[in-house]
């Protein structure tokens, strides 16, 4: 099935207003107007639209452009809850992983592969980052093409940058947006149409990650995210180059254990080379040896009794396209599929209780309260909340694997 809630690539982050927006004309015909229904929001969206339209002049963004698109943005209210509902967040590891990981998913992407193998090894070779990878990005973000997204760009973009818990992003995507209006790389009409969050073409890039790392892959003059996919598949490899992918080398591995394993050096902020993992008794699980001159961090994503990995600048990059563990393992656990490498040894520890989002929120307050920085309390389980449960759980005397269960929340409250 066609993922249907599309998510953004991480990648698009803020950029100065001075970098983004240095831009021709666009020439695009003004199109009529459109009857706004009603917001059920707080904020004044005619007074919001005038302020932006103001920026983005002051921008250089063109004044057809602005006059052209800006005065018929349209607030999407059916957007807003979705921010908060990303499966990648909210679901379990293993259930997101699932289904992505699915044997239709892994016999289709491995058939494109080979149907593209021309391009994208060519891209492979330039880029230095596995063709595989690039198929699992495609496959994951689209479903290999078969559901680019139906929200109105513009509209969610401006949707998301005049009311919700990300505005100034959003505000700074929309200007990108406007941007590639006036050097001819997107309409002004009719709307391209995306994610709910903005994201376009066949790997869901954000208008930002377009005017940065968007490049013409076939040669023709143009870079089309949506119809050429020699484009995507360059633009995907180009931003992965650019986030840090070493060159040829693989995102990591599933790995195992030794008996008496020293657990301080498990966290995602604690990078050694292979040969110091090699010296702690860490192996690789399909029993090949950790060779290379490569540095890696443990990933402990569901505790002790759960696969464990260790992860190279490959997988940190992936994180840049989308900020979430469960994304960034389903590409790389997909990748390796479509490769023909096995699958995982290690089975995840499916009938384990998992805390739900309100208590994982309280789990994140009880840390901050006693000093660990557990980033924002949402309920969402990521790096920095498993580095505080880490650090609280050195301090406690208990086996500091980074997961939280319910018995770590029992003891956090019984301590007040």
């Amino acid at each position: 099935m066609p993922n249907r809630c599309l998510r953004r690539p991480a990648a698009a982050l803020v950029l100065s207003v001075a970098a983004l927006l240095a831009g021709g004309c666009a020439t695009s015909p003004a199109a009529p107007p459109v009857t706004r229904p009603p917001f059920a929001g707080n904020v004044d969206f005619d007074a919001w639209k005038r302020d932006f339209a103001a920026e983005a002049r002051t921008a250089g963004i063109s004044e057809v452009t602005v006059s052209t698109v800006v005065p018929r943005l349209r607030q999407l209210p059916e957007l807003l809850p979705l921010d908060r509902q990303q499966p990648e967040f909210v679901k379990p590891i293993w259930s997101y992983i699932d289904a992505t990981v699915s044997n239709a998913r892994i016999e289709r992407g491995r058939r494109l592969r080979a149907e593209h193998a021309a391009t994208l090894d060519a891209i492979a070779a330039r880029s230095g980052v596995p063709a595989e990878i690039i198929v699992a990005i495609w496959g994951k973000e689209t479903d290999f093409g078969g559901y680019t997204g139906r929200t109105p760009v513009y509209d969610a973009l401006a949707t998301l940058a005049s009311t919700g818990r990300r505005q100034a992003f959003y505000r700074s995507e929309l200007l990108a947006a406007l941007t590639l209006i006036d050097r001819g790389m997107l309409p002004a009409s009719p709307q391209p149409t995306g994610s709910w969050a903005g994201a376009m073409g066949q790997t869901q890039f954000m208008p930002g990650t377009w005017l940065r790392h968007a490049v013409d892959g076939n040669g023709d003059g143009r870079i089309d995210l949506y119809g050429s996919l020699a484009d995507a598949f360059a633009s995907t490899a180009a931003y992965l180059a650019a986030s840090g992918w070493p060159a040829g080398q693989p995102w990591g591995w599933e790995v195992r254990l030794p008996a008496g394993f020293d657990w301080s050096l498990a966290g995602e902020d604690r990078a050694q080379p292979l040969a110091a993992w090699a010296a702690a008794g860490v192996t690789r699980a399909d029993g090949r040896p950790l060779a290379g001159g490569l540095n890696a961090t443990l990933l402990v994503p569901t505790g002790r009794q759960g696969p464990v990995f260790l992860l190279t600048d490959g997988f940190r990059a992936i994180m840049k396209y989308n900020a979430s563990t469960s994304y960034a393992l389903a590409v790389a656990l997909l990748g390796d599929q479509l490769a023909g490498r096995p699958g995982l040894a290690a089975d995840w520890p499916r009938s384990q209780p998992l805390l739900s989002v309100a208590e994982t929120r309280e789990l994140q307050e009880r840390l901050a309260a006693r000093g660990y920085d557990s980033g924002t309390p949402d309920g969402m389980l990521g790096t920095r909340t498993r580095t505080a449960v880490r650090g609280y759980q050195q301090r406690a005397g208990m086996v500091p694997d980074g997961w939280p269960t319910a018995e770590l929340l029992a003891r956090l409250r019984a301590e007040g």
